[in-house]
């Protein structure tokens, strides 16, 4: 005894198909959607507070402004506050990147001074000024390549860090995060 499967006739057939895609296109539609106006999880989700490091820039004051390079070097002066606590023997390095509006044209600037935790830069203890280190850079007005750089306005970055000695060499502890700012260069 054989039991034999009917088959549906063209007609239902054609009725059944657009019942079964309206199924599929609408769980589709209810799975996408989401139950909020649109947006994802990524663009609601909170935004975790970052903590800023403890070694800060304080301010960057370029002087003469606007420079020319011809007359005189522009002078940099950066203010920067130290941590509560530091170790033993500590460098501070400051590094300032100027770059021309191309990016063609860049000088890299830098300074290292040794830092003790009980004479700081003014050789105070226990105060707030003695968190307080002021590093003065100079620039020339060359790039790179040691030519003098064309008139514009150039941006610049200072970043300080400091550095403690490890077996091969100085180790960076902790980073400040940069400041950025911009002068303008003129011929004259």
């Amino acid at each position: 005894m054989s039991t034999r499967i009917p088959t549906p006739s063209p007609d239902q057939t054609r009725r059944q198909v657009p019942a079964a895609l309206f199924v599929v296109v609408a769980l589709t539609a209810w799975l996408f959607a989401g139950s909020d106006d649109g947006q994802s999880y990524a663009a609601n989700k909170p935004k975790a507070k970052v903590k800023p490091p403890d070694l800060k820039i304080l301010s960057v004051d370029p002087v003469p402004l606007p420079f020319i390079p011809a007359e005189t070097p522009l002078i940099l002066t950066i203010m920067v506050e130290l941590p509560k606590s530091l170790p033993d023997e500590v460098v501070l390095d400051v590094t300032t990147l100027i770059t021309s509006p191309s990016k063609l044209s860049i000088r890299l600037l830098t300074n290292r001074q040794m830092i003790t935790p009980k004479t700081n830069a003014n050789g105070a203890s226990g105060n707030d000024d003695q968190r307080l280190v002021e590093v003065v850079q100079t620039w020339d007005g060359t790039d790179h390549t040691k030519r003098l750089v064309a008139d514009g306005i150039y941006d610049y970055q200072v970043q300080a860090k400091l550095m403690v000695m490890g077996k091969n060499g100085l180790l960076t502890r902790t980073t400040s995060w940069r400041k950025k700012g911009s002068f303008e260069v003129r011929a004259r």
